[in-house]
């Protein structure tokens, strides 16, 4: 399979030089260095919590989900955790109405955002490295929200994606569902 492989490439490279375009010869290992495999998230919060998560048609970006336990502020100042190990890339005020967040890498464009975080709460910096029962801070209404809440998402590469959770089926949108942390507990 490699002679085979080492001879196409040879062979195209030819044909792009006798047409005056410029060849690039993908490796192996460049060729994997691309995958955007989906790492295994967990629910955001400590094990055996229970968080009702709801979803909306106009939330922005489309594919976040936003995280209740109770009503009103009664979720205030509860801990929220790494849904993977990963490193921080930002750690305080975010943009627009987003308040205190904090955003992890987990490898291979993969990335999760926590916002609307407590003022004074947030327990990682930029460059971290933290494992995935870290906690990272605690539930807040910062970025002018009326209510306490943790708004959640998952993202490739800067694009927001739909969630999904462990190795299980995606969120449900739009609708309102309930989670439970069983992994990295």
């Amino acid at each position: 399979m490699t002679n085979r492989r080492s001879r196409l490439t040879t062979a195209l490279a030819g044909v792009l030089t006798t047409t005056g375009l410029a060849a690039v010869a993908l490796s192996t290992s460049t060729a994997s260095a691309a995958t955007t495999e989906r790492p295994v998230l967990s629910i955001p919060f400590p094990c055996g919590q229970e968080w009702r998560g709801a979803t909306y048609s106009y939330h922005n970006p489309q594919w976040a989900i936003d995280f209740n336990q109770g009503s009103g502020d009664s979720d205030l100042g509860r801990q929220v955790m790494a849904s993977a190990a990963g490193t921080v890339t930002a750690a305080g005020t975010g943009p627009g109405g987003y308040g205190k967040q904090v955003i992890i890498s987990h490898g291979s464009g993969w990335s999760t955002q926590y916002a609307h975080l407590q003022d004074g709460s947030i327990t990682v910096s930029v460059g971290q490295r933290v494992a995935a029962n870290k906690i990272i801070g605690r539930v807040g209404k910062t970025g002018g929200q009326s209510s306490s809440h943790l708004h959640y998402e998952q993202r490739l590469n800067g694009a927001d994606q739909k969630i999904k959770f462990g190795t299980s089926s995606f969120v449900t949108y739009y609708a309102t569902d309930y989670f439970t942390r069983i992994r990295n507990c």
